[in-house]
């Protein structure tokens, strides 16, 4: 019988951590989502929508309904596109209420970013972003259903052919000093270093269980 050294136990457990995070993070690279996740109140930002196409056929338009309260929204030119933008109200009243981009193409199996700039809201709140995927053959993915709405597979698990759940942005006060802002960031770095903690335990506990299993089958 061959005893596994500590060595191959470590690298075969730093294998597991990477597929572990992979597996994690292949369910949201599937949906079309908003960033940042967080914004500060009142502020100037540059949003970036991800575009990813897991279907057969090209990916021909993108249009995102803006959530209310946002304010000087200006997409970014994307050559190979035309932008059209929706508004409600005339003049320096006017809202921007939706941007499609149409006239492009994002190949199966690809993905695309599409940026726009805004000023967030005044106050605190959430952002909802609902957006609308179109193909080539004139299917509409719609990203604009709440979690707990989400359809199902005959399986239980999650059916995105058709709809999705729309991705979320914080928008939070500001700091009230240096002192405040330097509180808020040592708290979300700790609690990164916890998750992170919390997943490389899993993928250690996960990767010794299977070591040991395999071991026992030579044996």
């Amino acid at each position: 019988m061959r005893i596994p050294t500590f060595k191959n136990m470590i690298t075969t457990a730093s294998i597991s951590l990477g597929v572990f995070g992979i597996v994690v993070a292949a369910p949201v690279s599937a949906h079309v989502v908003v960033r940042p996740a967080e914004v500060l109140t009142a502020s100037f930002q540059t949003f970036t929508i991800g575009v990813p196409n897991e279907k057969d056929q090209a990916n021909t338009s993108i249009k995102l309904l803006i959530p209310a309260n946002l304010k000087h929204v200006s997409p970014t030119v994307k050559p190979g596109w035309n932008i059209t933008i929706e508004k409600e109200g005339e003049g320096e009243a006017a809202v921007v209420t939706s941007i499609t981009w149409t006239e492009g193409s994002i190949p199966a199996g690809f993905r695309d970013d599409f940026t726009f700039s805004a000023q967030s809201p005044a106050k605190p709140q959430e952002l909802q972003w609902r957006a609308y995927q179109t193909y080539a053959d004139g299917q509409v993915v719609a990203w604009d259903l709440a979690k707990d709405k989400q359809s199902k597979k005959t399986d239980g698990s999650p059916d995105f052919s058709t709809s999705g759940p729309f991705s979320v942005t914080s928008v939070i006060a500001k700091a009230d000093s240096a002192k405040d802002t330097k509180a808020y960031d040592n708290s979300k770095a700790q609690q990164d270093v916890s998750r992170a903690f919390s997943m490389a335990a899993t993928a250690l506990a996960l990767s010794l269980v299977a070591i040991f299993i395999a071991t026992r089958k030579k044996s």
